[in-house]
């Protein structure tokens, strides 16, 4: 019998996106995981765009970069 299974290796660089500052918002505010900083850079930037294309100045959105590798945070705004 064979046994066949998936496993799922996460990508170096997490991307975190809020479009207004609630507590308690854990996983449900993860983006995606992605190779480079520029793509989860991108991949926040069209989420804020699709969510609150009002607000260009990021009145009350949020982000944050993490990068797996360095444990690090690696871009914030």
């Amino acid at each position: 019998m064979e046994i066949l299974f998936k496993i799922t290796i996460m990508k170096q660089y997490f991307a975190f996106y809020g479009d207004y500052y609630y507590p308690n918002g854990g996983m449900d505010d993860f983006v995606g995981d992605y190779d480079t900083k520029e793509e989860a850079i991108e991949a926040i930037e069209k989420a804020h765009l699709k969510n609150r294309p009002d607000d260009k100045v990021w009145e009350w959105a949020w982000c944050n970069v993490w990068d797996s590798k360095d444990r690090i945070e690696v871009h914030t705004k």
